[in-house]
């Protein structure tokens, strides 16, 4: 994406003359997700972005010329989400979980992200395009997706999940982010206000996913 503002990029820890940090694209960026934490995305206005930078609306049209590219920056953060589970496989590897424990911890904290960070959860995985034009480019690309696939792998590295034909690592893995994503985005809108177990229905849920990625001949392990 071609970068916008000036040439020079300003540091987040830098300060302006009167003492007050200066404005740079990731202090904007920053204060900008923490808004729509705040008040969702339709409380994400460069009016209300401004007077929580305490700017004028206008200083901020130097770094992003329209809402929609602050928008788009803001979709850059998705490698904070590989930072999220960027250390979920040592943790698992080193509490010596099996594959399918490990599939179903994952499942269990991209849900727990869509409840705690909800407006990047909504930017990145249901308002930002992909930036794949086929199945093919989207599964050997950069993206999220590589860390399902990365679980999935290992069960089958490891011969507890078992491959079959049109049911192999891509088509498992995009198993498993449908089943976290619906779940997820259901706990958001038609279930947000419904009392239940969740964690329990979500790790049987999971556990049961596991099982077919293990096939039918497999017993459970772990």
């Amino acid at each position: 994406m071609a970068t916008t503002g000036p040439t020079e990029r300003t540091e987040p820890g830098d300060k302006s003359a009167g003492g007050r940090e200066a404005l740079s694209r990731d202090r904007i960026v920053a204060a900008a997700l923490e808004l729509a934490d705040e008040h969702g995305l339709e409380g994400l206005t460069m009016r209300a972005l401004g007077r929580k930078l305490g700017v004028e609306a206008m200083a901020l049209y130097h770094y992003f010329p329209s809402k929609a590219a602050l928008i788009e920056a803001i979709g850059e953060i998705g490698r904070e989400v590989q930072d999220v589970f960027g250390g979920f496989f040592d943790e698992m590897e080193a509490a010596g979980a099996t594959a399918g424990e490990q599939v179903v911890a994952l499942g269990l904290r991209y849900i727990e992200f869509a409840q705690v960070r909800p407006a990047q959860f909504t930017l990145l995985f249901n308002t930002l395009p992909i930036q794949f034009d086929t199945w093919e480019e989207f599964i050997a690309g950069q993206s999220t997706f590589r860390i399902p696939q990365m679980a999935v792998q290992h069960g089958i590295d490891t011969g507890e999940f078992q491959p079959r034909p049109a049911y192999g690592c891509d088509e498992m893995a995009y198993n498993l982010w449908a089943l976290v994503h619906g779940l997820a985005v259901l706990r958001q809108t038609r279930l947000r206000a419904l009392t239940a177990d969740y964690h329990r229905l979500h790790t049987a849920l999971l556990e049961q996913l596991v099982q077919t990625f293990r096939g039918p001949e497999t017993p459970a392990t772990g």
